[in-house]
């Protein structure tokens, strides 16, 4: 039997040996860290995705424990509103702790998992497969190996080597709390240089997120994140204060991406997820677009057998929508992140005229897409 390794536990990595449980193949998956665990406050899954879960037999775990968006606003930081829609698709759009989605995931891969094991090379032999050396000292070798290990991706400067991520001139803080609102109301909420997005979970409970122009990495001490973000949001309308100041954990990173770019193989090692790559959050796709990937992955090996055909085969379908989604995503963060407040004030003013159906006519693209119907 071939053997595959995963590098890296996440939501992309779990994902593919789950569509490859029905096959000849054992997969590894390597996790650098002492735990299966998934950091992080709220993930949204669009349709797009669920179509995936769907086709695997897992969607009704994963709607158990998640909240559906029903409506979306769009608001001033006044609480004005500008635009509101419905999103109707085939499948819902939810919201659920990130947590929950991986521990669905979790119970129902078939794989050998490994914790603690942090990649430190990759060598390809004379007979075509690939020896894994890991800094806790042992080393395996496989067929295969996929590079599920995201932004940072040991596995991507094995095979592309492009330096680091591209900083995009803001961070996102994320968090959780419970909070008295309609069950499906989401919200996306434009400032001058700042955004807050609120997102449904499940039993009254709401993801939130919000971002602010500054420098990379930037400390938020003395005060701390939640201080900090009531200086800047406390003025804004209801619930966002609420949020902020009755969220236990806050999470804060600096936002970056890279600029999409071909190669994701090399020989019998290959990308998947934010190691191919990676977006900012600003259209909701980064865990979609690898959960779509792993699916078409999957179904590459299974036509064309475990060889550089079948990468090459799954970067050809999957480069194409990963590349506009990522440009796309780049695009609504520097409208959203605009300062001066003329420009300001005309970008709510477009967004007020636009009817909602076409809004959502425009993104029936990536969030209507079925990944399930590809010919691969």
């Amino acid at each position: 039997m071939k053997e595959i390794a995963i590098i890296g536990g996440g939501i992309g990595g779990l994902t593919l040996a789950i569509c490859l449980k029905n096959s000849s193949y054992q997969c590894h998956i390597y996790e650098k860290n002492t735990e299966f665990r998934e950091v992080g406050a709220a993930i949204s899954v669009f349709p797009n995705a669920l179509k995936v879960f769907q086709a695997v037999g897992l969607l009704d775990n994963i709607l158990r424990v998640s909240g559906v968006v029903e409506n979306v606003f769009l608001k001033t930081q006044s609480g004005r509103i500008l635009s509101k829609s419905s999103p109707h698709y085939d499948l819902p759009t939810i919201c659920l702790h990130r947590t929950d989605l991986h521990t669905v995931l979790l119970e129902n891969v078939k794989a050998e998992l490994h914790t603690h094991h942090q990649v430190a090379s990759v060598e390809t032999l004379d007979t075509g497969k690939v020896n894994l050396v890991f800094t806790n000292g042992t080393h395996k070798t496989v067929d295969a190996v996929v590079g599920a290990d995201g932004l940072h991706s040991v596995i991507r400067q094995q095979i592309i080597n492009d330096g680091s991520s591209v900083f995009r001139g803001y961070s996102i803080w994320r968090g959780v709390c419970e909070m008295d609102l309609d069950a499906g109301y989401g919200s996306e909420t434009y400032g001058n240089g700042k955004r807050v997005g609120i997102v449904p979970i499940k039993d009254g409970q709401f993801g939130w997120w919000a971002t602010l122009n500054e420098p990379f990495m930037q400390s938020d001490e003395p005060e701390g994140s939640r201080q900090r973000l009531l200086t800047h949001f406390s003025d804004w309308h209801y619930p966002i204060p609420e949020l902020i100041r009755n969220t236990k954990h806050i999470l804060k990173n600096s936002l970056t991406d890279r600029v999409p770019v071909r190669g994701w193989s090399k020989g019998m090692a290959v990308l998947l997820g934010d190691a191919a790559h990676p977006t900012t959050p600003n259209l909701g796709q980064g865990g979609c677009m690898a959960i779509e990937g792993a699916y078409i992955l999957a179904k590459c090996i299974d036509t064309y057998g475990l060889t550089p055909a079948a990468f090459a085969r799954y970067e050809k379908l999957h480069f194409p929508r990963t590349e506009r989604i990522v440009k796309a995503s780049l695009q609504l963060g520097k409208i959203g992140q605009l300062k001066n407040r003329a420009i300001c004030a005309l970008r709510n003013l477009l967004i007020s005229i636009v009817p909602a159906r076409l809004n959502m006519k425009l993104i029936d693209s990536y969030f209507a897409y079925d990944v399930t119907k590809l010919v691969v």
